[in-house]
């Protein structure tokens, strides 16, 4: 029962984050669920469909600031990426992988927080339309490996100097689709199980009140602020993903 609990308030918070900040469920939850020793592929499963569920309302609420056409490649690119994520969870030593990824995550949020701080500023990179292919790719390797597709997403976005807004319409579109296939994915390598519905049966109805509240907090932070708190979560969370490995 105490384990129950917990795998449900963990579940909720990630939901929290998500809403909130637009991306990081999975960073949050997964180490969190690691360290109560829940099952590995159940927990894949379990935020990879609480992930899509999030995505439908957020995707609604920022509608307007999409640009498909971004959306479009990015999707496609993923298309690529996620059969290759579920061949790396199951044939690759992942946890170099994710010391990769959690130093890089380190390592160049700190970097744009001293940039801010310092009041520097840079020119939007990776201007081609090509370059949304490859995040897109590097989104499906991440996401179905280990529903981390939104992380790529976000520092590209900044890269590119994306506004928030739109940071948002874009992550939230790109979730919808690519959750779809990460979870799609994730069935027919075995990760559901009746746990995970029976997980899902209780954590569901409780977004109705998770969702509204992130989405009250949201609209509490300015867009300033916003870039700041997204630069501080990617080092937070590349020292938690660095912990999992």
């Amino acid at each position: 029962m105490m384990t129950l609990v917990l795998v449900v308030l963990i579940a909720l918070f990630g939901a929290l984050v998500r809403t909130v900040f637009g991306f990081g469920e999975a960073l949050v939850t997964m180490p969190l669920l690691a360290l109560i020793s829940f099952n590995l592929q159940t927990s894949v499963a379990l935020i990879g469909a609480l992930g899509l569920i999030v995505a439908l309302p957020g995707a609604i609420r920022y509608r307007g600031h999409i640009n498909f056409a971004i959306v479009r490649r990015l999707v496609t690119g993923s298309l690529l990426g996620v059969p290759v994520g579920i061949l790396l969870i199951k044939y690759v030593d992942k946890t170099l992988i994710i010391r990769f990824l959690s130093l890089f995550l380190i390592g160049y949020g700190s970097y744009c927080l001293i940039r801010i701080y310092r009041h520097h500023s840079s020119k939007p990179r990776f201007q081609s339309s090509f370059s949304d292919y490859i995040a897109g790719l590097i989104s499906g390797v991440m996401g179905s490996a280990y529903n981390s597709h939104g992380v790529p997403i976000v520092v590209y976005g900044t890269l590119k100097k994306w506004p928030v807004m739109a940071l948002r319409g874009i992550l939230q579109a790109h979730f919808l689709c690519v959750g779809v296939l990460v979870v799609a994915s994730q069935a027919i390598a075995g990760f559901w199980t009746i746990e995970v519905f029976q997980l899902l049966a209780i954590i569901v109805p409780l977004l109705l009140i998770i969702i509204p509240l992130g989405n009250w907090l949201t609209d509490h932070i300015s867009s300033e602020m916003m870039v700041k708190y997204v630069y501080a979560l990617l080092v937070v969370f590349g020292i938690l993903l660095f912990l999992k490995a």
